[in-house]
């Protein structure tokens, strides 16, 4: 662009769900390679880029302009939203062998732009949907190295004993996620909720770097997120979601 930020590329990433009879529901994550650019060794969520063949494929979504732009609440265009869903189901086949998603039933869940700051940067749609019927996700072994499905009250938990390398983005994400008790109650809370876009700001504050998020006293907004709003990175290099 002219001013030398890079634009943001589009990019889906899945939020794929499972009841659980202990925990109320969990999520698949997986693990980057050691090798990746972005993040090394970080659990993550399925996703990737948009690319041009999921433009071409999205006109088999079988969903109205209309319903599929409400699932974005209208940030997109029909073919851009139907790509963003193809998108999507693509990665997660890519990434972990999941064929047959309902894209039917796959909504928004929330929407992070990569602030400017930063070289890649992505223009992130994350999307909720529930594992089809009898399929079992595996990790390709070479984008991903591992993969577990986490219940997210009990990663959070367990987020500070150093077993889940999570970036702002996912650890936020699980926060939000472990507001619901079962996959419905996600569901249809996703087909409703406000999908703001979360640009972050970094901001250093008392000598510790600080991810901001829309509504932070230092980061007044019109659309401030649901939630906490800041991201503070701690001595271990590991990031926490503190209240301002």
């Amino acid at each position: 662009s002219s001013s030398g930020v890079p634009a943001p590329r589009p990019a889906a990433t899945v939020l794929l769900l499972r009841p659980d009879a202990n925990s109320g529901f969990s999520v698949f994550m997986v693990q980057r390679s050691m090798k990746s650019s972005f993040m090394p060794g970080a659990h993550v969520f399925p996703g990737g880029r948009v690319e041009e063949q999921d433009r071409e494929q999205g006109r088999e979504v079988p969903l109205s302009d209309g319903e599929v732009m409400e699932r974005f609440r209208g940030w997109l265009d029909a073919d851009c939203a139907r790509a963003h869903l193809v998108a999507a189901a693509r990665e997660l086949e890519e990434e972990a062998g999941v064929t047959g998603v309902d894209l039917t039933a796959t909504f928004g869940f929330s929407h992070w732009i990569t602030p400017p700051i930063e070289s890649r940067r992505f223009d992130t749609w994350f999307l909720v949907t529930t594992l089809p019927e009898g399929a079992a996700p595996q990790h390709d072994d070479y984008e991903v190295i591992d993969s577990r499905w986490v219940n997210p009250k009990a990663a959070l938990e367990r987020y500070g004993d150093g077993d889940l390398l999570l970036a702002p983005p996912t650890y936020y994400t699980l926060w939000d996620l472990a507001r619901f008790d079962t996959v419905e109650e996600v569901l249809s809370d996703s087909a409703r909720r406000p999908l703001p876009s979360v640009q972050p700001r970094f901001q250093s504050i008392d000598e510790q770097m600080a991810l901001l998020l829309p509504g932070d006293p230092l980061y007044p907004s019109e659309q401030p997120v649901d939630g906490p709003t800041r991201v503070v990175m701690g001595d271990s290099g590991r990031w926490w979601v503190v209240s301002a």
